[in-house]
């Protein structure tokens, strides 16, 4: 990867694990790329409550545990680093979260978190590993669920939608286009609705 620009295709990677991580059950309250001046390399900093529980070696068995649910999305694993939410390199970026809250990520350049000078950082929206349902699913198990259902043959059947809101509704997903914020937009027969309701995938949190 190069060590200067975070790369789209790793943006994605750390979006994918990061979600897959917190649909596993592991509790997640900040996730951030970040390139240090000392170092001069990427890595995805996770701040698990695992850490402070159970200890860092059992907060990165559990990273390898959804890694290899990712199989070949995720080929560097060496480049994530867990700590925990009480590290105050955590507690800054969690400052950043709260004063600036948004559903895109936050690039910032030139910051300190924590004692860490940091010359490069992208944080991921709290949306992306908060779920208010039970059960969650990744981003990619709900574009794949989703498929089935559009290609299913023989009776219409609706499904309950669980968005990471908390709020659900019925429906059936009949058509995936790119929004007008380049965001996958789902549009669904919703029961009880006249007009197609139009979800974006990642605001999805499960689909039973």
């Amino acid at each position: 990867m190069d060590q200067v620009t975070l790369v789209g295709n790793r943006i994605d990677d750390g979006r994918r694990f990061v979600e897959r991580f917190a649909a596993d059950g592991n509790p997640v309250h900040a996730a951030f790329w970040g390139k240090t001046a000392e170092e001069g390399l990427w890595f995805l900093y996770v701040a698990t409550d695992l850490v402070d529980r159970e200890g860092p070696a059992a907060a990165y068995r559990a990273v390898n545990a959804s890694l290899r649910k990712l199989g070949e999305y995720w080929p560097h694993g060496s480049s994530i680093k867990v700590i925990g939410p009480s590290d105050p390199i955590a507690k800054d970026v969690l400052e950043v979260m709260t004063r600036y809250p948004a559903r895109l990520a936050t690039r910032l350049s030139g910051r300190s978190f924590g004692a860490v000078e940091f010359d490069q950082a992208y944080i991921y929206p709290s949306h992306f590993f908060t779920f208010a349902h039970p059960n969650p699913m990744t981003t990619e198990d709900i574009g794949r669920e989703i498929f089935r259902l559009m290609n299913r043959e023989g009776v219409f059947q609706q499904s309950r939608v669980f968005l990471k809101d908390g709020t659900s509704f019925d429906g059936a997903p009949f058509s995936i286009q790119i929004g007008s914020r380049k965001a996958l937009e789902v549009h669904f027969i919703a029961d009880g609705e006249t007009a197609p309701r139009v979800v974006q995938l990642d605001e999805i949190a499960s689909i039973a």
